[in-house]
């Protein structure tokens, strides 16, 4: 795990790169959707749309939680106090450069925003590129601010219960899309649309506690898995990719997370097949993934 998520940060860095220094290379001018870049092959798919790490890393989120509290009673004031470490100490240094380099932009209002778990709303602090990425933390605590819940709901009534909250949740975007609402907004920038990636994780983390063995099978599903998502962003950018926004995104969350988490399972087998120095390289990314994310940008 530590592997994808030092790929998923690498990726996410050369999106970025991608965009905002390829673009101006071939059109001369700032960065704009409206000349979003079209993928020749799979390959270059995956680095035009590398936003699609966000969806991994989500994916991740809901996997290892669910792996490590399946079957135990959760401390909640533990697990908040941990998350909490995790994410807050460099969270609070990237928002006060913002301030710091920024002042023009600061409001107080925002300021609180932002602490308590807002920082992807329009209204949320703006300290340039030291905040930029803030709004996917923002979304990562809304999923740990309802995990004890959702644990709870599959302790008690098993796995079929979060393919229910998914096709819930496809119905309220549904219902969104027909009432004119913002689709890309919605679903890329908020939980709304980014839950059905932490409940397909949370699925894939009660397959691996079940029913997960490392196997020639499983390392075919890793492979299989990989062309998955390289077909599924190739033919996603062929018809617009990240700049669309249209009915399209209503599902494609889903689908997106849903093939992270067959090349996730796939991996967690074909992984041991790695040199020692290979695996030791990439858990060292996946250590410092964090940082990598927040830093990047700036």
């Amino acid at each position: 795990l530590d592997h994808l998520r030092g790929f998923a940060a690498l990726l996410v860095l050369y999106f970025h790169g991608c965009h905002f220094i390829t673009h101006k290379i071939m059109f001369n001018t700032p960065y704009d959707p409206a000349n979003w870049l079209r993928a020749n092959n799979p390959i270059s798919a995956l680095v035009i749309e590398g936003h699609t790490a966000v969806s991994l890393f989500f994916v991740l989120s809901g996997f290892v939680f669910t792996v490590g509290s399946l079957h135990k009673s959760l401390n909640y004031i533990g697990f908040y106090r941990n998350r909490l470490l995790r994410t807050y100490p460099l969270f609070l240094l990237f928002l006060c450069l913002g301030i710091v380099f920024n002042p023009q932009n600061f409001d107080f209002f925002g300021l609180v925003q932002s602490l308590f778990f807002f920082a992807n709303t329009d209204m949320a602090l703006n300290g340039g590129a030291f905040t930029f990425v803030f709004w996917s933390i923002a979304v990562e605590w809304h999923f740990y601010l309802i995990f004890p819940f959702l644990l709870l709901a599959v302790q008690r009534n098993g796995w079929q219960i979060l393919p229910v909250l998914i096709a819930i949740f496809l119905l309220l975007r549904l219902v969104a899309y027909y009432q004119g609402i913002d689709m890309r907004d919605l679903s890329y920038w908020s939980i709304i649309g980014r839950i059905d990636q932490f409940l397909i994780g949370m699925m894939a983390g009660m397959y691996y506690r079940y029913y997960f063995r490392e196997s020639a099978l499983l390392d075919w599903v890793a492979i299989a898995g990989t062309v998955v998502v390289l077909a599924g962003l190739f033919i996603f950018n062929q018809f617009g990719g990240g700049r669309l926004n249209n009915y399209v995104w209503i599902y494609w969350t889903t689908l997106e997370g849903a093939a992270w988490a067959i090349f996730v399972l796939g991996y967690l087998s074909i992984s041991r097949y790695y040199p020692s120095f290979i695996n030791k390289l990439m858990v060292g990314l996946g250590t410092i993934s964090y940082s990598i994310y927040l830093v990047h940008y700036v």
